[in-house]
């Protein structure tokens, strides 16, 4: 099994070699956060060739070398800040209580893709509590990170579909809020690999909408209700008169 070390290691000699002027690893995706959503689609981007670094607050720790493990040859593990400069694709797969410090803390995301998957909701008591925030997730996220190029995506999503899209019984839609074509065709392009049906929503302002999506779905797995997932088809081109 593979030390933190020796995979700070390998990120730095990929970098000391890495043709003048380019960034080191433009081509992987830094996952930040290996909980159960990072868990469930770090393994499944890695199956498309994607080259997965997982961005953890604890990258020795056995869980998350395990999980390392698990991704496949080319993955590996760093602290949260390092993989953000990894890569310049992240998918932002933690708690919404930890965005506002995180975001920041992770250094320049300028020129980078965010795939914002967080939804600002919890459980209390057993029902579910949206989190106030100014607009939506997506916003906010953009806000602390005014350079970069955030996508909500995979949020109206149960990390058990995410792992194996079959569970659901049927075809699943991601949904997709961004301000930028070229970034929302690219998570599109990933949603195609993985078994589900993109749908693009609109401008990231959109993303307050899905997000409450994602609370309705919450509401019935905490409820103990049968949950669902969602699918959403474009209405027919009107027939010519």
């Amino acid at each position: 099994m593979r030390t933190f070390a020796a995979c700070l290691f390998t990120a730095l000699l990929t970098a000391a070699f890495a043709p003048a002027g380019a960034a080191s690893a433009t081509g992987c995706i830094a996952i930040i956060g290996t909980g159960s959503v990072g868990s469930a689609l770090g393994p499944r981007l890695a199956g498309l060739g994607e080259r997965i670094v997982y961005g953890s607050r604890t990258p020795a720790d056995e869980r998350v070398q395990a999980l390392v493990t698990r991704t496949g040859a080319n993955a590996s593990a760093l602290d949260q800040p390092a993989a953000a400069r990894a890569c310049n694709t992240l998918l932002l797969a933690v708690p919404w209580t930890a965005v506002e410090s995180l975001v920041p803390a992770l250094g320049s995301l300028d020129g980078k893709l965010i795939i914002d998957v967080t939804n600002p909701l919890g459980v209390r008591d057993g029902v579910e509590v949206a989190i106030p925030v100014q607009g939506s997730a997506g916003e906010v996220v953009q806000s602390l990170a005014p350079g970069a190029r955030v996508v909500k995506a995979f949020n109206t999503i149960y990390y058990t579909v995410m792992a194996v899209p079959a569970t659901a019984g049927g075809p699943v839609s991601v949904l997709i809020s961004g301000d930028d074509a070229p970034s929302k065709a690219r998570v599109a392009a990933l949603a195609t690999g993985l078994g589900f049906q993109p749908v693009d929503v609109g401008a990231l302002r959109t993303a307050r909408y899905t997000e409450a999506m994602a609370l309705l779905l919450v509401s019935r797995l905490v409820s103990g209700q049968r949950p669902f997932d969602f699918q959403l088809h474009y209405w027919p081109p009107p027939k010519s008169p």
